[in-house]
């Protein structure tokens, strides 16, 4: 079975010949299955290695959504839960002489369960392993909420408090399958949203909401996941009038997560939202950014100033941290100098480096943090974020006494950057005196890479009219997604950074200093040298990485156009 999946995959082209005899050896040495070490290895996802097996076996290919409006939910309880589980499988309808039956395990034969419930024929359909789970998650669901009787809106507030240990549990169960799904699709966020009379479950996936079809709620099942999160996360479950924020640390999927969890009382009952934080992900390095050759250049050489602040900025959850870490991994390595973080949380473990955690409550902050360190010698300071006033003024006070301060800053641009810091209360001379340069980013999709074809747009398309004014150069060649099994139909996977970067000059540091207004600080900073993030996401187009109708994502109409800088 070895060389046949590795056969199939290669035929496909789906994985390298090199690829899948590095992972039959590793399999062979660990006495795990080829197709198990190759979706550790990134080398192909799940469905790949389960629609290869489908064809090996001569069976049809499915996933959960195909089936889940197909399953008997009686038919699939009849059937022992452990010969289920032992054979991989689970029953799906049976119509007239014909058993239906999800399975992910392809070369089991089973004959004797179309035996046991009377069917002349077995028809299996192959799922994985994921799906297989969620369709048996889907009929627990529907056995729980067909066992409960609809309550009163009077007795909703009482029964999250007054849960039974069956429900409690069946509550665990679906966080933990919510938890595993999250961690199959690589979502970065959780939402559970209530409205009139329905549950609404979502996954945030490479910056895009998608719904999570299989989940369909009854109230009270929804009152017992709230119950279930709030405990988890140490917070207040009789408290449903203001908004509450906790953390969850487990595991899930082999994998170590530090879950923040938020709840909001909305009109119709709580919303939550579970963002998933992974604490044993490799660090990226600078090269791993996929940064411009140049302003990776600038970056590594700013690594080496005696001091000064550099500042990392953009929305949440737009990878501000991991570039900053991938900075970090560049000074641990450097046994000459002292590197210390104040962090919230302390996202990844490195060597060589002091990272230090917050404790607001016990009155422990960033600004806290920074008065301290800066009396243990140190030669560079990361500060996790940047939130208020303090803690600005004692980041540019370090930086003023000969230390390098990394920080992060929530703002739309580069430029935006030195205005939050005047809003923050700093003074301009001292901005500008310190300030060495400014990254900003925003993340966007990366087209995927099995389904990446032209994108051929009419001449009076409005997005081409707004970026190519002029026309569009010879040179550029748009490109998209079709759609396809690998990106579940969305045509991009995973995503990547696109950066404007704004290093410090003399000319920039005057307007500073004078207070000059934000759009002529833009232009001081166009003659600086800012490379607009406009420029890089172009580069992201025409390289076939990213979709043109990726810039009106991460950047307003203004600066779709091309940026020019007046005067001399």
């Amino acid at each position: 079975m070895l060389a046949q999946l590795g056969s199939e995959l290669v035929q496909t082209g789906l994985a390298s010949a090199a690829e899948i005899d590095a992972a039959i050896a590793v399999a062979t040495r660990t006495h795990r299955r080829l197709g198990d070490v190759l979706i550790e290895q990134g080398t192909v996802n799940e469905q790949d290695v389960y629609r290869a097996l489908a064809t090996i076996h001569g069976l049809p290919f499915a996933n959960s959504d195909q089936l889940v409006g197909k399953i008997d939910s009686a038919l699939a309880r009849s059937v022992p839960p452990r010969f289920q589980e032992y054979n991989h499988l689970l029953p799906i309808a049976l119509e007239g002489d014909t058993l239906t039956v999800a399975t992910s395990e392809p070369a089991f034969e089973i004959p004797e369960l179309g035996a046991a419930l009377n069917a002349d024929k077995v028809q299996r359909v192959v799922v994985t392993a994921t799906d297989l789970r969620r369709l048996r998650m889907a009929v627990d669901l529907q056995q729980a909420g067909n066992a409960q009787e609809p309550q009163p809106a009077a007795r909703q507030s009482a029964d999250i408090l007054a849960t039974t240990s069956d429900s409690t549990e069946s509550a665990q169960r679906l966080l933990d399958e919510l938890l595993l799904d999250a961690v199959a699709e690589r979502a970065s966020d959780i939402h559970v949203e209530t409205y009139r009379g329905r549950t609404r479950m979502r996954l945030r996936v490479d910056g895009d909401l998608r719904d999570l079809s299989l989940y369909h709620l009854t109230e009270l099942q929804r009152l017992g996941l709230l119950n279930v999160i709030k405990v988890r996360a140490g917070l207040d479950i009789a408290e449903r009038r203001i908004p509450q924020g906790g953390r969850i640390a487990m595991r899930a999927a082999n994998k170590s997560f530090d879950i923040r969890v938020q709840t909001q009382p909305c009109l119709h009952g709580e919303h939550a939202v579970l963002r998933l934080l992974p604490q044993d992900t490799k660090v990226a390095t600078i090269g791993d950014l996929g940064f411009p050759a140049a302003i990776a250049k600038s970056y590594r050489r700013l690594l080496d100033s005696p001091g000064g602040l550099v500042l990392v900025v953009g929305p949440t959850g737009s990878g501000k941290s991991t570039t900053l870490y991938a900075g970090l991994q560049v000074l641990a390595a450097d046994a000459t100098r002292k590197v210390i973080t104040v962090e919230d949380p302390i996202e990844y473990a490195l060597d060589g480096i002091q990272q230090t955690q917050v404790r607001p409550e016990i009155g422990f902050g960033f600004a806290d943090a920074m008065r301290a360190f800066v009396r243990e010698d140190p030669d560079v300071i990361l500060i996790g974020e940047i939130r208020d006033g303090e803690t600005a003024l004692e980041a540019l006070r370090a930086s003023q006494t000969g230390h390098l301060v990394l920080s992060t800053l929530h703002c739309n641009d580069t430029v935006d950057a030195v205005q939050r810091l005047v809003d923050l209360g700093q003074h301009p001379n001292s901005i500008a005196s310190e300030l060495l340069a400014v990254i900003s980013q925003r993340l966007a999709r990366r087209i995927c890479d099995f389904c990446r074809i032209p994108d051929v747009r009419p001449e009076d398309d409005v997005l081409i009219q707004e970026v190519f004014p002029d026309g569009v150069p010879a040179d550029m060649k748009l490109f998209k997604g079709k759609g396809c099994d690998h990106c579940h139909g969305t045509g991009g996977y995973g995503r990547i950074a696109a950066i404007e970067y704004l290093p410090g000059s003399p000319a920039l540091r005057a307007a500073i200093s004078r207070r000059a207004a934000v759009d002529e600080l833009r232009h001081e900073a166009l003659r600086a040298g800012l490379v607009p993030m406009r420029d890089h996401a172009l580069e992201l187009v025409r390289s076939g990485i990213i979709t043109l109708d990726e810039l009106k994502n991460m950047l307003p109409p203004e600066r779709l156009v091309p940026e020019k800088h007046t005067g001399s």
